[in-house]
This record gives structure tokens, sequence and C-alpha cells, in this order.
């Protein structure tokens, strides 16, 4: 985490994407967070680095992106990986959906408290 910029052969980009680590000719999966993104390489953030084997394939599956990795550095839960090759792009696996609800229909305001009719009011 305290590699100084010198160090870096490209700038990076500060990202919170949720990706895949894959090994074991993609049968096994560990699921990351891909906090710093470059054109070299990428620092993720997983449960356990201790468990993630010093080669895999990087996935993010929103963006398409694939890249083939070997692990520089590991302080848990962080590890820096850098690409073995050119990251590749595919097809997304999955999209993401966000959709605003109907007007008036969904709210999640609390509902306004609806006052008492005055016959009602004064018999209670």
């Amino acid at each position: 985490m305290t590699d100084a910029p010198r160090n870096r052969h490209a700038p990076r980009r500060r990202v919170l994407k949720g990706a895949v680590i894959g090994y074991n000719d993609r049968r096994s999966t560990l699921p990351c967070t891909v906090r710093d993104l470059s054109d070299t390489g990428a620092r993720l953030r997983t449960d356990s680095a201790i468990n993630v084997p010093d080669t895999f394939v990087l996935i993010i599956e929103l963006d398409g992106f694939e890249a083939e990795c070997k692990v520089v550095w590991r302080k848990s839960p962080d590890l820096a990986v850098t690409f073995v090759a050119p990251p590749r792009s595919v097809a997304p696996t999955r999209t993401q959906v966000v959709t605003a609800p109907a007007r008036g229909k969904v709210s999640l305001r609390r509902k306004p408290i609806m006052p008492l009719p005055l016959a009602q009011a004064a018999a209670a």
C-alpha cells in the first residue's frame, strides 16, 4: 500500500469495483474488490490475501475485463498485482440495472398521520 509513485510504470486510478479472482482453470474463485487500477496492475482487497494464489485471472464481470495477474505484494487484506499480459475486453457476463421507482408508488418515507375527524376526536 505504501509503494512510492516512482516505482509504478503507469498512473493508477482509485476505483471501487466488485471482481472475481479465478484460478485452477477458473474452477475455483474468490470474491474481491478492486481498489486501484492502472494499465499495468491493480490493488485488490480480499477477505484474506493469504488464500490467493501467486498467479490468477482477475475478472471484473460488469466491465467485461479480464487480466492474467501475478502477485507483487501482500499485506492482508490487500494485495497488489501486475498484469502478465495486457487486459482483455470480453462481453460482460452481468449487467447492472438501476431503475428509479415509479413516481408515487414506492416511498421510503413514513406515511403522514392523518388527524381524526372532529366528531371522532370529541368522542374519544
